[in-house]
């Protein structure tokens, strides 16, 4: 990671301290939620981009988003993981800090960075072995041991693939800790520790130059994997 992606990371942890994750619903459903801060949020239907339900044999499942009732997902049967695509839209630091904004252009004042924010999370609600492999997200976190069996004060081991390949030194925010001193190894494998029991949820960050979109200079994309802790 460049030292000024290292440094953007440690300025703006309260922005980045919200993830997608999922959970079920009345009815045998599921809704997507936005977690921040130890509680769920509201957030803009739309900035849901995609939700894939998996088997217990990590095999996909037909899911769909029900718009019309906020973020209900349906699947065509019970899901083991969940896999959710959210766009976090565009963010400028200013004079205030980092502010969500539609149009970066039209921001009106001194501007220190502006970034394009986008969250992956897979939310696991049963464990087979079959979800060591990964589901081809842009960013993968992968459990290395069934997270599921995890107790409070123990380590889970995860590994971290950018574009299908081990990612080195990538950081953690974790629902216990907002900036955690824990980087990947070469090997992309880190071990997270985890401290209170409920949901819990760890995102790995991989930040970096952004030359596509015209709107911002950088992009930051995390990824999480969320799981209940008994």
């Amino acid at each position: 990671m460049k030292k000024f992606t290292l440094a953007l990371v440690l300025a703006t942890s309260t922005m980045f301290a919200h993830q997608i994750t999922a959970k079920k619903a009345e009815n045998n459903t599921y809704k997507a939620q936005f977690w921040a801060h130890g509680k769920y949020q509201k957030f803009d239907a739309r900035q849901l981009k995609g939700a894939t339900a998996y088997d217990l044999n990590n095999n996909v499942i037909k899911t769909g988003i029900d718009y019309a009732k906020g973020t209900t997902l349906l699947t065509a049967k019970k899901p083991a993981m969940i896999s959710l695509t959210f766009d976090a839209g565009y963010w400028v630091e200013g004079n205030n800090g980092y502010e969500a904004i539609k149009d970066p252009s039209k921001y009106k004042g001194i501007v220190y960075n502006s970034l394009k924010s986008i969250k992956y999370g897979k939310r696991y609600f049963q464990w087979n072995d079959s979800f060591l492999n990964p589901i081809g997200m842009k960013l993968e976190v992968i459990p290395l041991v069934n997270p599921l069996n995890i107790k409070v004060g123990e380590k889970l081991p995860v590994l971290v693939l950018k574009d299908g390949k081990a990612l080195e030194n990538a950081g953690f925010e974790t629902s216990d800790y907002g900036d955690l001193n824990v980087k990947t190894n070469k090997y992309g494998i880190a071990n997270i520790p985890v401290k209170n029991k409920g949901l819990q949820i760890i995102a790995a960050i991989y930040m970096d130059d952004e030359v596509s979109d015209i709107n911002v200079n950088s992009i930051t994309i995390q990824s999480s994997i969320s799981f209940e802790v008994k």
